[in-house]
């Protein structure tokens, strides 16, 4: 008689409601290592047209193949993020969304994302459709506790604010995205930016923190 238990998932589903949790989990660490194993292979691969298929693996479309082939996701290695994986949902024209597993990355069709890319998807990141995103772009939901003792280096708690990147959008190479960020459609950010706060629409904003330049 089997004595196996279905594993325990208390932390995995508190970091998917974006509440405190521990990181070193033993079944989030499973799930993370899963998905890195798909993503070293994506980002491993030095041909071209065999990576773009691994890519329309990664980034699964519901729907007939006329409706996959419009879902242009381009990626270039190396991409890191944490709990990707491939169940996706199929919006009308280039406003299709590609959903990744129930986890936390939704992306719009005909986006690009350059080299160097990080996002830590512990939280919700939804990125709009035509958004381009230039090398070495960091984005962040993760947060700690401030204080020095509770956040107790590998033993504390963790949590998340949501980001969302509007459409047609264009982030310059080098940006770091902050916890909690919302970025509208139609945005401009000048390279190396530090987006601590909310973007309105249709502006251009840069430097560090990332102010207000102009309205488009």
């Amino acid at each position: 008689m089997s004595t196996s238990s279905a594993p325990d998932t208390t932390e995995f589903e508190r970091m998917l409601r974006c509440e405190s949790y521990h990181a070193g989990d033993p079944y989030i660490r499973k799930v993370a290592d899963e998905q890195a194993v798909r993503l070293d292979e994506i980002n491993a691969e030095a041909d071209v047209a065999r990576r773009s298929a691994l890519l329309k693996d990664f980034f699964k479309v519901e729907g007939d193949e006329a409706e996959k082939k419009k879902a242009r996701v381009v990626i270039v290695p190396p991409f890191f993020c944490e709990y990707v994986s491939v169940l996706c949902e199929l919006y009308d024209g280039i406003d299709e969304v590609v959903t990744l597993q129930g986890f936390n990355i939704t992306v719009g069709g005909d986006l690009f994302i350059h080299k160097g890319c990080t996002i830590l998807d512990v939280g919700p990141v939804r990125i709009g459709a035509r958004t381009l995103i230039g090398p070495n772009v960091q984005i962040y939901t993760p947060t700690h506790p401030l204080s020095p003792e509770e956040r107790n280096g590998l033993d504390g708690p963790e949590a998340s604010k949501p980001i969302t990147i509007g459409k047609d959008c264009w982030v310059g190479g080098g940006t770091i995205i902050l916890p909690g960020v919302n970025i509208g459609d139609g945005v401009t950010i000048g390279a190396g930016s530090v987006v601590t706060k909310d973007v309105e629409s249709r502006t251009v904003v840069a430097g560090n923190p990332a102010r207000f330049i102009k309205s488009i």
